[in-house]
């Protein structure tokens, strides 16, 4: 490298200035055109850990287990004041179709209503459960459900429809509906597969279940656990069982979970019958691991048991001050994950990037060039 006084005396004499300004001209646009500082979104609020409840209003034991959803809220409710008190969200029930005679049973004005009671109660973004089981008895729900999700889009538009879709809930899975029914009816589809009936938990239904929703490209989408019995056909599982069924929906791409049920439900089928530790343990569990475990199905737990017959739905009944049936809902997608945006690609014009001596560099350049052009100037004129 040149000395520094070798260096000016050789561009004073102004035959090199034109050029060089040229030269620095671009790289000065290229540096005041580099990549910017990317703000990302912060991370998604944590996964929909909900709980399904009828009389119980514990809602400080509920959030100390782990839960951080429950049923049955809603500044129609009640129960708004308590639930966001202990810092839980609450579902909000709206009971508008009627899986016996497959019809909506209350009017678009009056959902309307609920909606609007929820935003100026300042409970806007609220997750509506819709119904419960639609494809209980064969309805062909789907189309109802789309409109019901308009009617409250409108009223809110931040606001989330969910319903509890049963259709995976027979151990016979060659009766299984084809597809998925509901697709495209809903917000979010939470679904309920209760595998623990009078023989060995039916965890092959799980399985079954997640490969139909990944066939269909379904993204928002929950799941239901069973923690209750005896109850019709089913019997109550044990600790080690509802950690199985978990195991076996864990890391599918599931929003969240709902556990059914913490009380005895109008049924009446009893509930938390694997006790509040084992609540607590799973709300401690990754809902998507960055390795997901195999599931710890026992070999007696294997599909080769043979079919039970086809169990009976467990019918909705309200809970609190609205109905619900053996499912509620689940968190709002706002909750839902969102992918931290990337850097975004910068153009040709400002791909340059300069280390701090380059730059350093750059401006002795600039100054040198601009007092050869001063000297030029003086010299010749």
């Amino acid at each position: 490298m040149l000395p520094l006084t070798r260096f000016s005396s050789h561009f004073a004499r102004g035959a090199w200035a034109g050029p060089l300004l040229l030269i620095a001209l671009p790289l000065t646009i290229s540096i005041n055109a580099g990549p910017q500082l990317q703000m990302r979104p912060a991370s998604a609020s944590a996964p929909v850990r909900g709980i399904y409840r009828f009389s119980s209003t514990s809602w400080t034991a509920l959030a100390s287990y782990g839960f951080n959803w429950v049923t049955d809220g809603g500044t129609n409710t009640n129960n708004y004041a308590g639930q966001k008190a202990a810092g839980l969200n609450g579902m909000v029930w709206l009971d508008a179709y009627d899986n016996t005679r497959c019809t909506q049973t209350i009017t678009d004005a009056a959902i309307t209503q609920v909606v609007r009671t929820n935003v100026s109660g300042g409970n806007s973004g609220a997750v509506y459960q819709v119904g419960d089981e639609p494809t209980t008895n064969g309805c062909g729900a789907s189309s109802t459900y789309a409109h019901i999700t308009v009617v409250i889009h409108s009223a809110d538009p931040t606001a989330k429809t969910w319903v509890a879709d049963d259709q995976f809930n027979d151990p016979s899975t060659s009766h299984w509906p084809a597809g998925l029914p509901m697709l495209g009816s809903v917000d979010i589809l939470a679904f309920d597969i209760y595998p623990c009936q009078s023989g060995p938990c039916r965890f092959d239904m799980i399985d079954l279940a997640i490969q139909r929703i990944h066939s269909v490209g379904l993204t928002n989408w929950e799941f239901i656990l069973q923690d209750f019995g005896p109850c019709q056909s089913w019997r109550a599982p044990t600790a080690a069982e509802v950690t199985q069924q978990f195991q076996h929906w864990q890391g599918a791409g599931a929003l969240g979970y709902w556990i059914y049920s913490y009380d005895t439900d109008p049924t009446p089928c009893p509930g938390n019958v694997a006790g509040s530790a084992e609540l607590q343990q799973l709300n401690s569990m990754a809902l998507s691991p960055a390795s997901t475990p195999e599931p710890t199905t026992p070999s007696s737990s294997a599909a080769t048991s043979s079919p039970a017959p086809n169990s009976p739905p467990v019918p909705a009944t309200p809970a609190a001050s609205v109905t619900s049936s053996p499912k509620t809902v689940s968190g709002p997608p706002d909750a839902r994950s969102r992918p931290i945006s990337s850097p975004q690609p910068q153009d040709a014009a400002g791909s340059l990037q300069l280390t701090p001596p380059a730059v350093v560099g750059l401006v002795v350049v600039l100054v040198l060039a601009g007092l050869a052009l001063s000297y030029g100037r003086r010299h010749f004129h």
